[in-house]
């Protein structure tokens, strides 16, 4: 007898937050999101007003954010740190669903 594959159960949310980060890896990078007005120097106000700002902006869920940056640093060739893997495994995703998103990604 063969046993059953297992299917991740992944939401449409995780797997569109998965595009979002191998669409950024094409097209903007791996960059860490962009940081609130509040956090900036006076100086980094005044350059992001003079030059703009095109650091992507972080999802509102940390659990898709971190999917995010998963898929963008899988899609861009890179091995993601134990410390990301460690907050995706705290967010409820196990290695199988990692597997998934890494070969979406791919």
């Amino acid at each position: 007898m063969v046993p059953a594959a297992v299917t991740p159960a992944l939401s449409r949310q995780d797997w569109l937050a998965a595009h979002v980060g191998a669409h950024d890896a094409d097209t903007i990078g791996c960059r860490a999101p962009a940081m609130p007005d509040h956090a900036k120097t006076r100086l980094q106000r005044w350059m992001t007003r003079l030059f703009g700002d095109n650091a992507p902006m972080p999802l509102a869920d940390p659990r898709l954010e971190a999917v995010r940056r998963f898929a963008c640093a899988t899609r861009a060739g890179r091995l993601p740190d134990g410390t990301l893997i460690g907050e995706l495994h705290q967010r409820g995703l196990d290695d199988a669903e990692l597997a998934a998103i890494a070969r979406f990604a791919a």
